[in-house]
This record gives C-alpha cells, sequence and structure tokens, in this order.
C-alpha cells in the first residue's frame, strides 16, 4: 500500500494520477471536501473515459496533526510520498508553516518508523539548501546559513528536512527531492497557478531575482522513479532552469497574448513598502506581508544547479517554453 500525504495538492494529486494507471492500491490524506471536489475535476480532466480511476483511491480526511487520523492512515503502508506542506512566504503566516511543516513531518517521521515503512520520499524545497549569498550556483552540497536571514518558509522546510534525516538514522530509506519553483496546470490560486492568473490578468510589476524552475511533470516522475530504485538516502536539486523573474513572465505573458511586466520594483521600493507593512502591522491595520529575508529571495541572483539527477537515473528535463504553452492551453 502507498500513502501519499498532500494528495489535494498539486505535486501529491499528480503522484496520485500516475500510481492510479499503474492500478497500485494506494491511499491519500485530504484536509477538506472543496479540495477533494477539485481533485475529482482534476481527474476527469485527466482521464475522462475512466471515471473509476479517482474511486480507486482510499481516502482519509486528516490533517498532519492530528495523530488518531494518521495513525489509521499508516495501517498497512509500505511507501510513503510525503508531499503535504504549507507553502507561503508572507510573515504573518510564519506559525501555521512551523507546525505544518516541522511538526507535521515530525509526526509522519514517526509513524514511518513505528510502522517500519520500506521508503519515504519527501518533497522538500530549493528554499531548505539556504546557501549563504556569496554562493553563485547552489548544489546539493551547499549547507544551510545561519548567519543570514531566511523566510519562515524556508526556515519551515529546513527543520522538516531534518526530521527526514532523522527518519533514515533510524533506519528508514528516505529520497529527499529540492524542487524550485514547479510549474503545473489546474491550481490557479496557488503557487505558479496563481503567477499564470495574474499575468493572465494583466500583471505590472516584476522583481529582479532569479526564478529557478522545473515543470510539475519533471518532479512527479523523478520522485516516482526514485522511490522504484535502490537510491536512498540522498538529496536532488530539481532544477531546469534558472530565469530572470522578468523573462519568465514575459514568456506566460507571450504564450497568453497579453502585454509584458513592465514596472521593476526595485529592492529600495520594497524596503519602503516594508515599512510602510510593518507600520499598517504595528497599528492593527493589516497583517504583515514583507520582510527582509522576503526581500532578499525576490532580488537573489542565485543560481540552482538542477544536473546531478541527470548522472543518477535516466531523465530529461522538459523544455520551458513547452511547459509554459502547455499550461496556457489547459488554463
Amino acid at each position: 500500500m502507498i500513502l501519499v500525504t498532500g494528495g489535494t495538492g498539486m505535486v501529491g494529486s499528480h503522484i496520485l494520477l500516475e500510481c492510479v494507471k499503474k492500478n497500485e492500491p494506494i491511499r491519500a490524506i485530504y484536509r477538506r471536501d472543496e479540495s477533494l471536489n477539485h481533485i475529482k475535476s482534476v481527474f476527469k480532466k485527466s482521464f475522462p473515459r475512466n471515471t473509476n480511476l479517482f474511486k480507486s483511491i482510499e481516502w482519509i480526511k486528516t490533517d498532519l496533526n492530528d495523530l488518531v487520523g494518521l495513525d489509521m492512515a499508516f495501517k498497512g503502508v509500505e511507501y510513503v510520498y510525503h508531499c503535504a506542506a504549507k507553502v507561503s512566504l508572507v510573515q504573518f503566516h510564519e506559525k501555521k508553516l512551523l507546525k505544518t511543516n516541522i511538526e507535521g513531518t515530525a509526526n509522519i517521521v514517526n509513524l514511518c518508523i513505528k510502522y517500519k515503512i520500506k521508503k519515504l520520499g519527501y518533497v522538500s524545497s530549493i528554499a531548505s539548501l539556504g546557501a549563504e549569498k556569496k554562493v553563485k550556483v547552489v548544489n546539493e552540497n551547499h549547507h544551510w546559513s545561519s548567519g543570514q536571514n531566511h523566510t519562515p518558509y524556508a526556515y519551515s522546510k529546513y527543520n522538516a528536512e531534518l526530521e527526514v534525516w532523522r527518519a533514515s538514522k533510524e533506519g528508514i530509506d528516505v529520497v529527499v527531492i529540492n524542487p524550485g519553483l514547479i510549474l503545473g496546470a489546474y491550481f490557479w490560486h496557488r503557487g505558479s497557478g496563481a503567477i499564470f492568473e495574474k499575468v493572465n490578468k494583466g500583471l505590472k510589476y516584476y522583481t529582479k531575482g532569479n526564478t529557478p524552475i522545473v515543470s510539475l511533470k519533471d518532479v512527479v516522475d523523478v520522485l516516482i522513479i526514485l522511490m522504484n530504485s535502490s537510491i536512498k538516502n540522498e538529496r536532488f536539486i530539481l532544477v531546469s532552469e534558472n530565469l530572470k523573474q522578468k523573462k519568465l513572465l514575459d514568456k506566460i505573458a507571450f504564450a497568453f497574448k497579453k502585454k509584458e511586466p513592465s514596472f521593476r520594483l526595485s529592492r529600495g521600493i520594497l524596503y519602503t513598502l516594508n515599512i510602510i507593512d510593518k507600520t499598517l502591522n504595528f497599528l492593527g491595520l493589516r497583517k504583515r506581508y514583507l520582510s527582509f529575508a522576503l526581500i532578499d529571495s525576490l532580488c537573489n541572483d542565485q543560481k540552482y544547479d538542477g544536473s546531478r539527477i541527470l548522472n543518477k537515473i535516466n531523465f530529461t528535463y522538459r523544455k520551458t517554453d513547452n511547459i509554459i504553452n502547455q499550461i496556457v492551453k489547459n488554463y
């Protein structure tokens, strides 16, 4: 039996899509009924002639901090794809990020150990690497720098990874992937889907930083290959290309036949917005969104090297333009 956490998320739902095509026994956890209905519609679009595939999944309503529900979900499980996570860069989500990503992953790891599962595949993020700013190209050999600012999201994913590596010390085989921005369709109000949505509606601004990208299909394919391989206790950065944010947005705008964003949010402008943001938060007029760490992330020129995986498995990254055109077509 395979268990997928975050079965209603972008990566988790597409892991499910691939597993049901192979008639593998699979179980998934979800939190909200409306999210489950959304995934049902994704399955209908992906398999219009076979409506029984969605029904072949055993769904359990629980979350990463519900120990009783999680324990039920783990019974009879041999392989776990841990895809569930809180993803947010805004400052006021800090507590939710820490609770879901760190405590939730600790709960998953504890149950993996308890039920002696055969392998755990964890979907992390390049944010968890946290390499020093002076590093121009980040690879798997670079480590977290505690001497610089990190977003709450980066901090939560870094510490969640520590929990996964704890599982490896307890005899559980693990593989960790660190994808960049995952480009995929059907999730138009979060992640990269929200970027496509905003560009289609006429996004006017951008920041100067680099954006490491990878296609959703590449992430899913690599993770499944790793889980079915003898590779264990290793991490892999998944980045097909590093693009300036402006160039990525221009490509999306071109595919939509929309006007390209033209106003650059410089670091100085972002610092000014951060002061306004902090002031409004102090006065109780709004929640806090910005931070110095987020500004550093938006203006970051670092690139990420996703080539190591190419030497480990038979795999080739998809081309960015083809990915974008397909997503716009699905939109």
